[in-house]
């Protein structure tokens, strides 16, 4: 089963792919079937074979040549690393008793929705630097279905997810902006961060928020230093302007909360 859910993770990797490409650009909808992002070459369906269609071709497109980006093959594996874990702590079918639980079938659910989402959320603010509205925004709304058919959510607990993830986010951004005239945390993060919140609770904002700072900042200091070390010289001013995208350590935090039951703060 584990096996069966890998590769159906790699298949849902192979579409979360087309999203992370095609959402930034507004060409969501233009066509069905994928194009090269070099010629816009079609790209025939035995040359979509999630990771071993990009292993066959060596890492270059069939039609043009060009070098195919790593974040393909690396996503879909990601994708069904991720579907297979969250089958494991989430088994809803036995295969030799033929038993099936419904309650982790809604649990495995709605693990696999999120953390596709947030997903393809994270390469995109690491490629763009931004979260777009057209997904944090509909993940804040389906929080309604998602506390109704959960097991363990509650309104309350998701209600309150919303209002704090997004406010603190919020808080911190327009103090940094008041204070330093220009935007430091995107709100975006604040509409991430209230998207997690409703669909995991008030109890994840604190820790998912703990553990993005925590591991954002030891990236950061570790960037300075490289940075010093590259050019001999202190690089502290410069790094005050670097630009680091937050949402993939909110994601970050998100997922060891959930999946390693790090508690409430």
């Amino acid at each position: 089963m584990l096996w069966l859910f890998f590769v159906v993770g790699l298949l849902v990797g192979s579409f979360l792919n087309v999203c992370i490409l095609r959402i930034p650009e507004g060409t969501f909808w233009y066509s069905a079937r994928s194009r090269c992002p070099a010629c816009q070459a079609l790209i025939p369906a035995w040359l979509n074979i999630p990771v071993l269609s990009f292993l066959f071709l060596r890492g270059r497109s069939r039609c043009c040549r060009t070098r195919i980006s790593w974040q393909y093959p690396v996503v879909e594996l990601l994708t069904g690393l991720l579907f297979a874990f969250i089958y494991s702590r989430f088994p809803f079918w036995d295969f030799l008793t033929f038993h099936f639980s419904v309650p982790n079938l809604l649990r495995f659910l709605h693990g696999s929705i999120l953390f596709s989402v947030l997903l393809i959320c994270v390469v995109i603010d690491m490629r763009h630097h931004i979260i777009p509205d057209v997904l944090s925004l509909p993940m804040i709304l389906l929080s309604v279905p998602v506390f109704l058919l959960h097991p363990e959510l509650t309104w309350k607990s998701s209600l309150l997810g919303i209002l704090v993830g997004g406010g603190i986010i919020y808080l911190i951004a327009w103090s940094y902006f008041l204070i330093r005239k220009e935007e430091g945390i995107g709100f975006g993060d604040a509409k991430l961060l209230a998207a997690i919140g409703g669909w995991l609770g008030y109890q994840s904002v604190l820790p998912t928020l703990l553990i993005a700072s925590v591991v954002g900042s030891v990236l950061g200091v570790g960037l300075v230093l490289l940075q010093t070390l590259r050019t001999k010289r202190i690089a502290f001013q410069s790094s005050l302007r670097m630009e680091i995208p937050f949402g993939p350590f909110l994601v970050l935090g998100a997922f060891l909360y959930f999946f390693f039951d790090i508690p409430y703060i």
